[in-house]
C-alpha cells in the first residue's frame, strides 16, 4: 500500500480478549448525521435552519418553527460494495443491500402560551453497521505470530503459566501456545520466544470482517420561539446499541516451502456487542433578520454502558514439526478458558462532545411558508475524538484501580485520533407544491497520522411535493468514504501495515408525512 506503513504509538496488544480498542470507540462516534429525506438532500444541515422533525436530533430550537402537527416515516434502502488495498493489492467486497430507517415519528406543534411551544418523540437509525470488508495481499514485512511472540516473551511466564486459566496473556496468544505457533528454543544455551509464522520470508495474508446492527436513536424534544428573533430548544436521545461481527484472517506460507515448520495459521473470532446510551442536546436559534437565521447546538458525550461476547478459535499447520505430516492442530476458546465457550466483558464508553455553529439565508422569509421562495444554509462542526474514553461498568466500583485498568487504552485514544472540523452545505428552491435540492457533506479524517487516509462525503440530491396536509420527499445521496484497517497491530518502533478502504456506495431515501 504505496509502500507506506505506520508506527502507531499503541500502549497494549490488540489481542487483549475483548475489543475496547481505539477503532472500536471511533466506530460507535464517527458517522453521519441522519434524518429525514429533505434533510438529507440538503446535505444534513439542520442548526439553524428548523421547520423539519431531524432538528430533535441536531438543534431542538428548530422544533419552534412547527405550529400545527405532523406525522411522517422515512425509510430508506442503502447500496454498494467496497473496495481495499493491502500490500499494493486491490481487492472488493461482496455488494450489499440494506433497509436503512431515517427520521420518523411525530411532532406536536404551537402548544402552550401563544402557541410557542413544540415536541417532538422520534426515531432514527444513526449508525449503521452493515458492511462487508475484504483484502489480502503478499507480506514480507510481519506476520500475525509476531505480537503474540512478544506479548508471551514480555509477560516472563513459562509456557505452562500461560496456558493457566488464570492467566493474563490474552486468548489469542495462549491459543498460539497451544498450537506451537508460538514457542521457545534455545539459542547458545539461551532460552528465545519464536513465531513460526515468521520463518518465511514472505506470507500471503488475507482479512475478511462481516457486520450487521447499527445503532438506533429515540429523541424525545422540546423546542420554543422565546421571542420574534430566540428560539431554544433541549432533547434527551435514547440510543440502541446492537452489532454482530465475524472476523477471519488467514496467513500461508508464500515461498512454497514445505519443510520450514510453517504452512498456515487461521483466526476465527464472532464478537457480539449490545447496549444503550444516553445523550442530551441543546441550541438556540437567532434571528437578527427576517431572512437570516444563525444556529448554535451542542451535543453532550453519548454514555454508553455497553457488554461484549467474544467467540473464537484458532489453527496452525507446521507441517513436519511432529513428524512428517503431523503438525496441525486447531483450539476453541473453551479449552483455553476451562470452562465457557463465550468471553463476556462489561464496559462504559463515552463519545465525544459536538459543538455545532451554523447560519442560513431564506428567500423571501414570511410567515406564510408557501410564499417563501428557499433557502441555502451551512452548518460547521467541530468534534474532537480525544475526547472519547473507556470506563468501568456501572456495576464495578469506580475507584483509581478500576480506572487504572482503563487507561492504557484511553492514552491509545489521545495517541491516534485529533480533533476535526466536519461541513454540510444544502438548498432547496421551490416552485408552488414542487421542491427541489441539493447538498454536500464532507467528515475530515480523525487520525492524527496523515498516512491514514480517512474522509466521508456525501453528494446530494432530492425532490419534494407538498400539498393539502401532505408531503413526499424523494432523495439520493451519493457516499465516497475512506477508511483504514489494521488486521493486527506490531510494538513500537515496528511499524505497523493496514488497508486502504473504499466504501462507494447510494441511498435512496423517501419521507412521507401528514399534518394531523
Amino acid at each position: 500500500m504505496k509502500g507506506k506503513i505506520y508506527t502507531l504509538i499503541f500502549l497494549l496488544s490488540s489481542y487483549i480478549s475483548f475489543s475496547q480498542s481505539p477503532e472500536d470507540a471511533l466506530r460507535l462516534s464517527w458517522y453521519q448525521l441522519k434524518g429525514t429525506a429533505r434533510n438529507q438532500a440538503i446535505g444534513g444541515a439542520m442548526v439553524s435552519l428548523g421547520g423539519d422533525a431531524t432538528a430533535n436530533h441536531i438543534n431542538p430550537a428548530g422544533l419552534a418553527f412547527f405550529k400545527t402537527s405532523d406525522f411522517f416515516l422515512t425509510p430508506g434502502l442503502q447500496f454498494g460494495k467496497s473496495k481495499s488495498m493491502f500490500r499494493e493489492t486491490n481487492s472488493a467486497g461482496t455488494g450489499q443491500t440494506h433497509f436503512d430507517l431515517g427520521t420518523s415519528g411525530f411532532i406536536f406543534g404551537g402548544f402552550g402560551q401563544k402557541a410557542k411551544n413544540s415536541f417532538g418523540i422520534t426515531v432514527t437509525q444513526q449508525a449503521n453497521f452493515n458492511y462487508n470488508t475484504y483484502y489480502k495481499g503478499e507480506n514480507d514485512y510481519s506476520s500475525y505470530g509476531e505480537p503474540l511472540a512478544d506479548e508471551f516473551a514480555a509477560s516472563g511466564l513459562t509456557i505452562d503459566q500461560a496456558l493457566l486459566y488464570t492467566s493474563n496473556v490474552s486468548i489469542p496468544t495462549r491459543m498460539a501456545l497451544y498450537t506451537y505457533l508460538v514457542d521457545t528454543l534455545r539459542v547458545n544455551g539461551s532460552p528465545q520466544v519464536i513465531a513460526r509464522s515468521e520463518t518465511p520470508a514472505s506470507r500471503n495474508q488475507e482479512n475478511r470482517v462481516e457486520s450487521k446492527g447499527g445503532i438506533t436513536e429515540i429523541n424525545l424534544g422540546w423546542g420554543s420561539e422565546l421571542s420574534k428573533k430566540f428560539m431554544a430548544g433541549l432533547s434527551l436521545g435514547i440510543n440502541i446499541i446492537n452489532q454482530e461481527k465475524r472476523t477471519y484472517f488467514h496467513e500461508s506460507d508464500a515461498t512454497g516451502n514445505a519443510d520450514n515448520d510453517f504452512s498456515f495459521l487461521t483466526y476465527d473470532e464472532t464478537f457480539t456487542l449490545k447496549g444503550y446510551g444516553l445523550n442530551f442536546r441543546g441550541g438556540l436559534i437567532y434571528r437578527p433578520k427576517e431572512y437570516i437565521r444563525l444556529g448554535l447546538a451542542v451535543h453532550s458525550p453519548t454514555w454508553m454502558p455497553l457488554k461484549e461476547t467474544t467467540n473464537s478459535g484458532f489453527a496452525a499447520d507446521l507441517e513436519n514439526l511432529f513428524g512428517a505430516g503431523h503438525g496441525y492442530d486447531s483450539v476453541g476458546i473453551a479449552t483455553i478458558t476451562g470452562s465457557s465457550e463465550k468471553i463476556e466483558k462489561s464496559y462504559q464508553l463515552n463519545s465525544p462532545t459536538k459543538i455545532m455553529i451554523s447560519g442560513s439565508y431564506v428567500f423571501r422569509e414570511v410567515e406564510d411558508i408557501t410564499r417563501q421562495k428557499g433557502f441555502i444554509t451551512l452548518d460547521i462542526e467541530y468534534t474532537n475524538y480525544k475526547w472519547m474514553s473507556y470506563g468501568p461498568d456501572q456495576g464495578e466500583t469506580n475507584t483509581t484501580e478500576t480506572k487504572a485498568d482503563y487507561k492504557p487504552y484511553n492514552e491509545a485514544i489521545d495517541a491516534v485520533y485529533k480533533g476535526t472540523f466536519n461541513f454540510r452545505l444544502g438548498g432547496e428552491l421551490k416552485f408552488k407544491t414542487i421542491m427541489a435540492r441539493a447538498g454536500f457533506a464532507y467528515y475530515t479524517s480523525p487520525y492524527e497520522n496523515k498516512e491514514l487516509k480517512g474522509r466521508k462525503m456525501f453528494v446530494s440530491g432530492g425532490l419534494g411535493y407538498r400539498n393539502r396536509g401532505m408531503f413526499i420527499d424523494l432523495t439520493y445521496v451519493q457516499r465516497l468514504n475512506k477508511d483504514v484497517n489494521f488486521p493486527y497491530r506490531v510494538n513500537p518502533p515496528r511499524a505497523n501495515t493496514f488497508a486502504d478502504l473504499k466504501d462507494n456506495g447510494g441511498n435512496v431515501i423517501l419521507t412521507v408525512g401528514f399534518k394531523i
